[in-house]
């Protein structure tokens, strides 16, 4: 019996610990998600960096007004309701079985400063896109009170973005009546589940029942129809969060003729998705290798349509990519593509292709690595050196700095290395002994010993 106590208090004190390991939840304080944040949380399922073509649903969650801050010191209060508490108090699930398939969400929680607005919401939706592995079909909305009416402010202020999304969850929604913004919605074949309290003493319940009904009344209704959750608890309270986003919401079955059948709102969202395509021309062809110190990137398209060019991106963490280059279409029948990234680094270096039209707009391409390993080649030879030091090398050197110390560990030299290949430093006014060269480049310190004769 008392193993059984102890083996059952050692599983929940190491509960935490997986917990942790399975899956990411992690702050990001004075990070800017868009011009109206300083700050976000980011949550990654487990498994997220296993396979790097690998793409996710995404979740923006928008908070209520409780929650504004600074994004440093007061970017917690973000974790207070609905999906970010969840994560937070270990209960969000790794994965959602929906019609036979598994899926697992990135969640993002930014923290406004003051108000939110559907610029602002783009602008989430495009530092997301392009800083994680998001599957552009799988991109949801929800909030609550004001982070509510920011999603029908968001999704009301056009076709297009109520288009970009695949559904839509206001949660007691701070956004009074607009029927332009209904009638976009509607026009963007938006799937839209909405909730309230009945007795929501600060944001009235009418709001909610507007945009649900005038959704549904539009001249070309969405399909699926509009949909709204009412909640009836025994005081007035304007909180619903935390019943609406319930793992458990459905499971009596109370509510399924709004979330048709579905258990909770996250397998609800899952229902749906859109249609674009990931890149709009036919690839036949993308491969990235390693050639020296390196990297050859080709590629073919057999179409394209309205294509301006491609720009080539570059990552060391297969998160933050920069451009290095640009490479112009060869018109409607395509064609076959490269481009030579001569300054790679090492490590694993991710690749991918961002494809523009002539309209501005552009999608990503599936993302390539070349492992350059973690350390590249440095050599000094011949050794012991004669009148020069020969260093020789597969990486490229961009300003790094070269040390040269004698025994008693005075600096003798100093110098900055360029270039790859062989590096020629003279050295034939120093007297013979032994010497240690000191090369510091990003941070990386290389230490190799050498004789001068």
């Amino acid at each position: 019996m008392k193993f059984s106590i102890r083996l059952a208090i050692l599983a929940f004190l190491l509960l935490p610990a997986f917990y942790a390991i399975s899956q990411t939840h992690t702050p990001k304080p004075g990070v800017s998600i868009c011009s109206g944040s300083n700050g976000f949380y980011e949550y990654l399922p487990q498994g997220y960096w296993n396979n790097p073509n690998e793409k996710f649903p995404v979740i923006l969650f928008l908070t209520g007004i409780g929650e504004l801050g600074n994004g440093t010191t007061d970017l917690n209060k973000v974790l207070t309701n609905g999906t970010p508490r969840q994560i937070n108090v270990g209960i969000f699930p790794n994965s959602f079985n929906v019609n036979g398939e598994n899926f697992k969400f990135i969640v993002i929680t930014p923290q406004f400063t003051s108000g939110m607005w559907s610029g602002n919401i783009t602008e989430c939706f495009n530092y997301i896109e392009t800083h994680y592995k998001v599957d552009i079909n799988r991109v949801y909305l929800t909030g609550l009170s004001m982070g509510g009416g920011a999603c029908w402010a968001y999704a009301g202020t056009s076709k297009t973005n109520a288009e970009r999304i695949a559904a839509l969850i206001p949660c007691a929604g701070a956004q009074g009546p607009n029927l332009s913004y209904a009638l976009n919605m509607a026009a963007g074949n938006l799937p839209v589940l909405a909730t309230h309290n009945d007795n929501d003493p600060s944001v009235p319940l009418s709001y909610t029942n507007y945009y649900v009904d005038h959704i549904n009344a539009a001249p070309v209704p969405p399909t699926p129809l509009a949909r709204r959750i009412i909640f009836h608890p025994s005081i007035p309270l304007h909180e619903a969060s935390w019943t609406t986003y319930d793992l458990d919401l459905n499971a009596n079955g109370l509510y399924n003729d709004s979330m048709n059948g579905k258990r909770n709102v996250y397998e609800w969202m899952l229902q749906f998705k859109r249609n674009f395509n990931i890149v709009p021309v036919n690839f036949t062809a993308f491969n990235a290798t390693k050639n020296q110190s390196n990297t050859l990137l080709q590629w073919s398209t057999s179409n394209e349509v309205n294509s301006l060019g491609f720009s080539i991106e570059r990552s060391t963490d297969n998160r933050n990519w920069t451009a290095i280059g640009f490479v112009n279409s060869n018109g409607t029948a395509g064609g076959n593509y490269s481009f030579t990234d001569i300054a790679p680094g090492r490590g694993k270096i991710f690749y991918r292709i961002k494809q523009q039209d002539n309209t501005g707009e552009y999608k990503l391409s599936e993302i390539r690595f070349v492992d350059f390993g973690s350390k590249g080649s440095i050599l000094i030879y011949p050794n012991p050196v004669a009148n020069d030091i020969r260093i020789n090398t597969d990486i490229l050197f961009e300003n790094a700095k070269l040390n040269i110390y004698n025994t008693q560990g005075q600096l003798m030299k100093q110098v900055k290395l360029n270039g790859t290949g062989t590096l020629i430093i003279p050295f034939n006014n120093m007297p013979t002994g032994n010497y240690v060269a000191e090369i510091i480049e990003n941070n990386k310190i290389e230490k190799l010993r050498f004789i001068k004769n």
